[in-house]
C-alpha cells in the first residue's frame, strides 16, 4: 500500500513540472525578427533619384579643359588725375599764347613786307622800315618763347608721366584723357617686385582692391613709368581700368601674367566647391542617380572660376548647385543609428 502512495506522488510531481514548463514557454518573448535598415552611401558615393535631385535643386555641368597662366602678384594704387589736369591746363594756356604770338608775328611779317615795298618806292622813310623790322623781330622772339614754354611743360610731364600720358593730356581733344577726367575710367600705378619687368606682349592685367583674384577687374597697359619706386626700386607701370570705380588713393593688388600658359587642367565654378574638415570637395555625377564625392588636392583662383590641375578630367559632370545639400545628406547617412551594433 505504501508503494502505491509513493507512485501516485511521483506522477503528481511530473504532472506539475510539465504544467510549469508549458506555462514558461507561453510567457517567453517571441524571437526577434530582422528589420530591414535603409541603404546608406558606400564610402563617398551617394544615390539620389531624379525626384530627389529635383527637390534638392541639384544641377550639374560638364567641366571644360583649361590652361593656367602663371602669374606674379604686384601692388599699386588708384592715382588722382589732378596733376595731369594741371599739365593739361598749363599746356593749353601756353598753346593759346603761342597761337596769339603766331598771329601777331604773321601780321608783323606782312607789315614788314609791305613797308619794304613802300620803302623801295621812296614812299616811307628808312626809319619807318627799321621800326617795322623791330616789331617783327619782337613778335618772332615772343613766338619762340611761347614755343619753348610748351616744350618745357611737355618735357616736365614726360619725366613724371611718360610719353603716352603726356600726349593724351597735351592734346586738346583726346578720348582717353577725357575718360580719366570725367571718371569714366581710372588711372592705376602698379609697382612690380624688385628685379621684375612686364614681359613683352602683356597688355592686360587683373586688379582688385580687396586682394580677391576671383573678383578682379581687367586693366589695360598705358606705358612704363619713368620713375621707379624709391623704396623697393621696383619698376612702375601705368594702367587704365575702364570698369574700376574705386576711391582715389585706394591700394590695389594686381596679378600679372608671367611666362606662357603651360599647366593643363579644368576650370570649376566657385559654387561647385564644398568644404568639410578643412578639405575642399566636389561632387561628380557618375550616372543618372549616383554622385561621388571627390577631394581636391589643390585649386587656384582663375578669374571667376577655380583652376584644378589634378583629380578631375574634362567632360566629367560636376554638381554646381546643391553640392552642400549632397554633402549634408552624405554626412547624415554616415552617422550610426542606435540599433546598429
Amino acid at each position: 500500500m505504501r508503494s502505491v502512495f509513493v507512485l501516485v506522488c511521483l506522477l503528481s510531481c511530473l504532472s506539475l513540472s510539465a504544467s510549469a514548463a508549458t506555462t514558461d514557454d507561453d510567457d517567453a518573448p517571441a524571437p526577434r525578427k530582422n528589420v530591414p535598415v535603409p541603404a546608406r552611401p558606400a564610402g563617398d558615393t551617394l544615390t539620389l533619384d531624379a525626384a530627389g535631385q529635383e527637390l534638392a535643386g541639384i544641377r550639374s555641368t560638364p567641366v571644360k579643359a583649361a590652361r593656367r597662366q602663371p602669374e606674379i602678384t604686384a601692388y599699386g594704387s588708384v592715382l588722382n588725375p589732378e596733376p595731369l589736369l594741371a599739365v593739361r591746363q598749363q599746356f593749353l594756356a601756353a598753346s593759346a599764347q603761342q597761337a596769339g604770338a603766331r598771329s601777331r608775328f604773321s601780321e608783323a611779317e606782312h607789315n614788314l613786307n609791305r613797308t619794304r615795298d613802300l620803302h623801295r618806292q621812296d614812299i616811307v622813310s628808312t626809319r619807318r622800315l627799321q621800326e617795322q623790322q623791330a616789331i617783327r623781330d619782337a613778335d618772332q622772339a615772343n613766338l619762340a618763347a611761347n614755343s619753348y614754354q610748351q616744350q618745357l611743360i611737355a618735357a616736365n610731364s614726360r619725366l613724371t608721366w611718360g610719353d603716352t600720358l603726356t600726349e593724351w593730356f597735351t592734346r586738346p581733344q583726346h578720348k582717353a584723357a577725357a575718360e580719366l577726367l570725367e571718371h569714366r575710367a581710372q588711372l592705376l600705378q602698379i609697382t612690380l617686385p624688385a628685379g621684375s619687368r612686364l614681359e613683352p606682349g602683356i597688355v592686360r592685367i587683373q586688379v582688385d582692391p580687396a586682394g580677391q583674384r576671383q573678383s578682379a577687374l581687367s586693366a589695360e597697359l598705358i606705358s612704363a613709368a619713368p620713375q621707379a619706386d624709391p623704396v623697393t626700386l621696383g619698376q612702375r607701370y601705368f594702367f587704365k581700368c575702364g570698369e574700376c570705380r574705386w576711391p582715389l588713393g585706394a591700394h590695389v593688388t594686381a596679378w600679372l601674367p608671367s611666362g606662357p600658359a603651360g599647366e593643363s587642367g579644368v576650370d570649376l565654378p566657385q559654387s561647385a566647391l564644398v568644404w568639410h574638415m578643412g578639405q575642399a570637395w566636389v561632387f561628380v555625377k557618375t550616372d543618372a542617380t549616383h554622385f561621388s564625392r571627390r577631394p581636391l588636392a589643390a585649386h587656384a583662383a582663375n578669374g571667376a572660376n577655380y583652376f584644378v590641375a589634378e583629380g578631375l578630367h574634362p567632360g566629367e559632370e560636376i554638381v554646381t548647385a546643391g553640392a552642400q545639400t549632397l554633402l549634408s545628406q552624405m554626412l547624415k547617412a554616415q552617422i550610426p543609428e542606435e540599433d546598429d551594433d
